[in-house]
């Protein structure tokens, strides 16, 4: 750099602050934070002063100031909550995955998902190719025929049960391990095929 450019660097340019809708609730931000109030009470209570801008924003920024001055880290949405009514009966993906998973006629299923089930296939017909596909893998696992499972992965390839396959050919060696020693039948009810089953669920779509 020539010299007369270097300085030039000792009187830098003055850049003007551009004034943002956030800028008159940033002090009341700042102290509520350092008050110890709890970060959806100053959301709350920043909107009700009336600030219009956009909610995501207002809480990046609330945020920010809280980790930045309080090394206090908030999680991605601490301002929002979702409840369910009353009313509703929840049935989670990993409850779903446990009933049709279950084999064993010792360990009882949920009574609830069993309700809901046929309603459910309706629904998602996807959980029903699942629920095949795992039958039908489940029964191979115990027949003691080994190249049984080529074919089970040629039929379900190019299905929706796809990331039950992907998750299945990660583990080919132990599966087949497992088909072709019935001693080791234990391990049909307690392995990573429920992971694959769950990894179906997921390249399938199901929510």
């Amino acid at each position: 750099m020539p010299e007369a450019e270097i300085n030039s660097l000792d009187a830098p340019v003055k850049y003007k602050k551009r004034k943002t809708i956030m800028d008159d609730y940033l002090n009341v931000i700042y102290k509520m934070l350092r008050d110890k109030r709890k970060p959806e009470i100053i959301m709350a209570y920043v909107t009700k002063k009336g600030y219009s801008g956009n909610l995501h924003s207002l809480e990046k920024y609330i945020a920010l100031l809280a980790k930045n001055n309080f090394e206090i880290r908030l999680y991605n949405g601490f301002a929002y909550g979702f409840f369910y009514p009353d009313d509703v009966t929840v049935i989670r993906r990993n409850e779903l995955i446990r009933y049709i998973a279950t084999k064993n006629p010792k360990t009882k299923k949920s009574e609830i998902v069993a309700l809901y089930f046929e309603s459910i296939k309706d629904k998602y017909p996807v959980v029903a190719v699942l629920k095949d596909a795992y039958d039908e893998f489940y029964e191979i696992l115990l027949g003691g025929v080994p190249d049984k499972l080529d074919c089970f992965i040629n039929k379900y390839k190019n299905s929706v049960a796809v990331g039950f396959i992907y998750g299945l050919l990660n583990d080919i060696t132990p599966v087949k391990n497992a088909i072709s020693h019935t001693e080791s039948n234990g391990f049909v009810e307690e392995t990573t095929i429920n992971s694959n089953l769950l990894s179906g669920f997921y390249m399938a779509g199901l929510i």
